[in-house]
This record gives C-alpha cells, structure tokens and sequence, in this order.
C-alpha cells in the first residue's frame, strides 16, 4: 500500500467514524417523540438511498401510523408503542380502511423496520422491546391473474385504432368548417391519440413497467437486435414499418435489473405513427427531448414539475389518466352485464396480459419469463402461470 493510499484510507475511516459519533449524538438528543424519531429515521435511513417511489411509500406508511397513535392515546409519545397498539393499526387498515392483504402487510414492513431500527439505536426506549416483533403479516388471497382476455384485446384495439375520432373537435365552428373546406378533422389542442395508442400497444407487446415505459428515451430503440446497436440506424417511421425486428434495450427495471425486448408487428406499426404525426412537433418545444414518449408541448407545466418532466418526458401520472379516459370510452360501447367491460384498467393490468400470454406461448417457460418480465425472483412467475378463473373453471367441465 503506497502512502498517499495508506493516507486515505485513513482518513475515510476518521471521517466515517466522525459522522457514526454525529449519528449517535443526535438519536441520543431525541425528544421522546414518535414524529421526531420517524423524520430521523427518513432522514438517515430512506431518503435518498430508497427510489423515490418506494421512499414516498415509507414515508405514507409511517405518517398513517403516527396519526393513528395520536388518535388514539392523544399523544406520541414513542416509548409507549405496544405490540396491541401494532395490531390495532393493521386491524383498522384492513378492516376500516379495507385495504388489501399486501397493501397492509406492506405498512407492517415499512413500520417493522423503523421499530427494528429505533430498537437497535435505543434498545431502552421502548418499554416492551420491538412491538412489532410476533406480529403476523395478513394471509395473502389464492393466486388470481388479474389479465384480459383475447376479446377483450380485441376491444382494446379496436378503441385505440379509432382515438383520433374520439379527440375530434365537434364543435359548431369546427363541424362547420369541415362542411365549408372539406378538410379533415382536428382533434382537441393537447389531444395525442397516436402516443396513447402507441403507449397501449407497446405495454401489449412487452409487458413494460410503467416507469420503465416513461423512462424509455428514442435511442433505445433498435432496429434488429441489440447486437445492432453498435450500428445504429436512425430511427424513423419508415424504418419502423420496414423493420422486421425491434428491440428496447438495456430497458432499466426495478433493482437495477437490465433487460431487452421485443417489439411486436403492430406496437411497431402503433410507434411508427406516432413518431411521424406527433412526437416531432412536441420534440421541438424542448432544448432536450430524448424521451421516447413526450407530454404535449403545448400543456403548460406546473410549479412542481421534475426535471425529467421539463424536458419533455411524460409524467407516470399522466399514464394512468390516459388508461381512465381510455377505459370510459371502452365501457361506453358495452352493456351494462356485458362480461367483456373492465371494472378497472390501468398499465400494470396490460404487464399481466402480457405475462400470461407469454407464460402460454412458452409453456410456462420460467427462464424465458424471468428475462423479459425483469423479475429476479421466481415466486413471482406464479402470477402468470397460474390459470385464469374461466380457465380453471372450464377444467372441470370435463369430468
């Protein structure tokens, strides 16, 4: 080891063991208060080496037990958290709240490791030990896919194939133009029928995250195979039509999983329109549009905006209020007892789609799963492997 070396791998340690003795006189300084403790904890612990996502869970989780306690005794003071105080709170938010097996047991892990680590900093503190300790997590119900069926797929398509007119101005003015020019219709200003569809067709044909679609940027698509990338065509509407394979690569997943994927015949077609109808015309309202699907430009941003979202890239949020409007215009052309409407849509529903058809297209091909869905562990493939109700149900017809 040379001495410049020797030099600072001795200073990190001083340093380290300067911030450790930091860190303990100020959990020492703490008021008996569960709000106090808690903003430590988020401090310390969450924010920052947590994503975003899951810290703002944390943090909710947290908060909805804190007020709990409050309400309950009319104070908050930490050291008299009880383990029945832990049961209380799960009872009420399965109960009352009527939230959902993994939704609540997800609260109980948030609260389990800041008692966990309150507990290990002050082992003092709380009069009973870690009350979350000996706290069962709620059974989670039998395995459910929750995923369309191919008739309703089918109505899918069709809805997203005819967007445009759904998002035609129908105006007096406007229908009185079209009769006076013969021209073709116009859809509302920040109306962009072609993304949405595209959007739609591209969680279809690969099973996408939504934040994994939102993060997508142009240049991650690739005509032919990843292989390809090192020559990389440009790509334009035209080459997507021609294309006779493409790929998303290097799509970024949750622990940091890396994956590639495949990009069916009609999500290519779907993307092709949009990048020659709409994205151009956005993509010059930002110095810097290297997302694959932009908000419109003509939307005014809010005060709150992300970075990512000044620069063009659609918000996650913005997904799920194109799949509401979306779902309402499907219903609409339904029967009330038709069995094909969607008692909810949203993007994680078209990934369970995508899942169980890929399950049945590779005979329950765990590997092949596991590589284009960007799951690390296997007790998640069950999702997709495990037959829908009217599957199962059509099983024992035969007996």
């Amino acid at each position: 080891m040379t001495q410049a070396h020797h030099s600072i791998t001795h200073l990190d340690q001083f340093v380290a063991q300067k911030e450790r003795r930091a860190i303990k006189q100020l959990v020492a300084e703490l008021p008996d208060s569960l709000t106090a403790w808690i903003e430590c904890y988020l401090d310390l612990v969450v924010v920052g080496a947590r994503p975003d996502q899951v810290t703002r869970s944390i943090v909710l989780h947290l908060g909805r037990f804190a007020d709990f306690f409050e309400a309950r005794y009319g104070h908050e003071r930490i050291s008299t958290v009880l383990k029945r105080d832990i049961e209380a709170w799960i009872a009420l938010l399965s109960d009352d709240l009527a939230l959902a097996p993994a939704t609540v047991n997800s609260h109980l892990a948030s609260l389990s490791k800041f008692c966990s680590w309150v507990d290990a900093r002050n082992r003092d503190l709380l009069a009973c030990g870690n009350p979350t300790s000996g706290v069962r997590e709620l059974p989670l119900p039998a395995l459910e896919p929750q995923s369309l069926s191919q008739d309703q797929v089918l109505l899918l398509k069709s809805v997203c194939d005819r967007l445009p007119r759904f998002h035609e101005r129908k105006g007096r003015r406007d229908v009185a133009r079209r009769r006076k020019t013969q021209g073709a219709p116009l859809v509302h200003g920040h109306a962009r029928p072609y993304r949405d569809r595209a959007i739609v067709y591209l969680l279809l044909a690969t099973g996408l995250r939504r934040e994994e679609l939102v993060n997508l940027n142009l240049d991650q698509v690739v005509l032919g195979t990843h292989h390809d990338a090192l020559t990389k065509k440009p790509v334009t509407a035209e080459a997507l039509r021609a294309a006779r394979r493409v790929q998303l690569v290097q799509v970024r997943g949750k622990n940091r999983t890396l994956r590639n994927v495949f990009v069916s015949a009609e999500a290519r077609a779907a993307l092709a329109d949009y990048l020659e109808r709409e994205r151009p015309g956005d993509a010059a309202g930002f110095s810097e549009a290297a997302a694959l699907f932009l908000r419109a430009a003509s939307v005014r941003l809010s005060k709150t905006a992300s970075r990512e979202e000044s620069s063009g890239r659609l918000a996650a949020r913005s997904v799920n209020d194109i799949f509401t409007q979306i779902r309402q215009w499907y219903n609409a052309e339904l029967k009330e007892d038709d069995p094909r409407r969607l008692a909810s849509f949203h993007p994680h529903l078209l990934r369970h789609t995508f899942g169980v058809s890929l399950a049945k297209a590779t005979n329950a091909d765990e590997f092949e799963l596991q590589r284009r869905l960007g799951h690390l562990s296997r007790k998640y493939i069950k999702v997709y492997t495990v037959p829908t109700v009217e599957v199962a149900a059509g099983y024992v017809e035969q007996f």
